[in-house]
């Protein structure tokens, strides 16, 4: 068996080869840019009682505690304190630490075959063991397509799965799958409990292996957590933390102000001078390997002349994405010329060459060379929170202002926006967003844009959805990097050539929390864990 060369996924264009898994469980804290606030003694401030509750506040709701069925950011922050994965990934250097699994796996030869070590005397939150079946029976779920996985393409390689031992599961693949231990590391590969799963709604009553046990919930309001005293690893710091739905963000800073809020992971830049006025609190940045972009459709759209490339065209030459990045993100993010960003495994500098520049001009040519396109309704879905909300109003201004008369804008909720985003005749153009947890290409192109396996808000004209299936499906079934990165920057080109996709910028992480605490972050994936926190001083 060959012991498989891991690709470092850490923010660098650069391939490396990866140490093997060392028993870490805890990685160290990211280190960016942070800015201390004025000195004072507002809210709990450094010292703060290691008995009090530890309250993060929300800006976006959450839509439910099953790891393999929900993926928004919100309900990842409260998944990955609750549940597991066999691998995470490092938010410093990239490489993959074990959870779950002892080791990092086995390949054979032909890389058909891959053998996983677990340890050994884990229990699952509901006391029964964790081990290869309920390993065997989370991919398992993921595969169902009667179940309903959120990321199904997790499990898209897996053909069948034994378990020689309680300790050892084997996966068998239908191909080489160059980014299996990257779907092994992403929170909607979280192992669940089979007694669990088959006895309760882990909707609404998780049970996972992790360090946060779940306590209450009020639906659309909190959840509560308490410490898992029997955690198989480095016991937490924080006993008991409240995730607070404060969709305000104005009133969510004002709880940092009081010391009624300890963590907001999400500050939009309009906030930061605020925040950074706030005594005890800290704002900070790090890097995220994350992408927004807008959504152009060429098929299932409420308006036909969306199937013309040149339309398409029109309306991404009148998005100034560089002015949002300038004036509005305040150079917190970098204007996106790609899909595929500098970040993410497979990117090469080629893919910003097939960027569609900011031409209010030459958008208005094409609107005056094709009679009545000026007038035709264009139905802009945008959602509520108030990072969209502020893409959505100064991109309309945008459309407006490069000749398009008739842009039909709506807000709409968050959770509302999941759904209906997904669905036949519900829009022309909206926004959306990708927290790439792998830092891998196929992991950002499968999800998003594949036609069977991705999340269906691109609609495609013609035959090119059959070409983005194909350039994706052979960008993850080898570890070739150079054929992998050759089929994802096609995906890219078509994307962007055929104006189905503006990217708008790479974020970064924007957060803040109080001073009482240390090893506060957010990775690259954007996700946080509270088991990392320490109390400061």
């Amino acid at each position: 068996m060959k012991k498989l060369l891991c690709v470092a996924l850490a923010l660098t264009l650069a391939v490396s080869l990866l140490a093997g898994c060392d028993g870490t469980t805890t990685p160290p804290a990211a280190t960016g840019n942070s800015t201390p606030a004025a000195g004072g003694d507002a809210g709990a401030g450094a010292g703060a009682p290691q008995d009090k509750m530890f309250n993060v506040a929300l800006t976006a709701p959450f839509t439910g505690f099953d790891p393999l069925r929900t993926n928004d950011s919100a309900s990842t922050y409260v998944n990955a304190q609750i549940y597991e994965t066999l691998y995470r990934i490092d938010p410093v250097t990239g490489e993959y630490i074990c959870l779950l699994a002892a080791e990092l796996p086995q390949f054979s030869e032909d890389g058909l075959t891959a053998t996983i070590k677990l340890r050994d005397g884990i229990k699952f939150h509901d006391g029964t063991d964790f081990n290869a079946e309920a390993v065997k029976y989370t991919f398992e779920l993921i595969k169902d397509p009667e179940f309903g996985s959120a990321r199904a393409s997790i499990a898209g390689s897996i053909d069948s799965i034994e378990c020689p031992d309680d300790t050892t599961v084997v996966f068998h693949l239908t191909y080489e799958d160059g980014v299996l231990v990257a779907k092994l590391a992403h929170t909607n590969s979280a192992i669940v409990s089979p007694t669990a799963q088959k006895g309760q709604d882990l909707m609404v009553n998780p049970c996972g292996t992790g360090p946060y046990k779940f306590v209450s919930s009020v639906s659309g309001s909190n959840v509560v957590l308490t410490r898992n005293d029997e955690y198989w690893g480095e016991a937490p710091d924080i006993k008991d933390v409240t995730m607070t739905i404060i969709a305000e963000e104005s009133t969510a800073i004002a709880r940092m102000e009081t010391g009624e809020a300890d963590f907001m992971p999400n500050v939009t830049v309009e906030q930061v001078s605020r925040i950074e006025g706030i005594p005890n609190v800290k704002f900070e940045t790090s890097e995220a390997a994350q992408i927004y972009y807008m959504c152009m459709r060429g098929s299932s759209y409420k308006n036909p002349v969306m199937a013309e490339k040149e339309f398409r065209t029109a309306l991404a030459k009148s998005i100034d994405k560089e002015g949002y990045v300038q004036y509005i993100m305040e150079t917190y993010a970098d204007a996106a010329e790609s899909v595929l960003g500098p970040k993410i495994t497979g990117f090469a500098e080629e893919a910003v060459t097939h960027n569609i520049a900011y031409d209010p001009e030459g958008a208005k040519a094409i609107l005056d060379a094709h009679p009545g396109w000026a007038d035709e309704e264009i139905s802009f879905l945008v959602p509520s929170t108030p990072g969209y909300q502020n893409m959505g109003e100064y991109f309309l201004a945008n459309m407006k202002a490069a000749g398009f008369n008739n842009v039909k804008y709506e807000s709409i909720d968050w959770a509302a926006w999941l759904n209906e985003s997904k669905t036949d005749g519900r829009f022309d153009v909206t926004l959306a967003a990708w927290s790439n947890v792998t830092r891998d290409g196929s992991e950002l192109m499968e999800p998003n844009f594949h036609t069977v396996n991705g999340q269906k808000r691109i609609r495609y004209a013609g035959d090119d959805g059959a070409k983005v299936d194909s350039f994706i499906d052979n960008s993850k079934t080898t570890s070739d990097m150079q054929v992998r990165s050759e089929n994802l920057l096609k995906v890219n080109a078509l994307l962007q050539d055929e104006a189905y996709v503006q990217p708008i910028y790479h974020g970064i992480n924007l957060y803040a929390y109080n001073t009482a605490y240390t090893g506060v972050t957010r990775d690259p994936g954007g996700t946080f864990y509270l088991k990392d926190i320490k109390y400061a001083g």
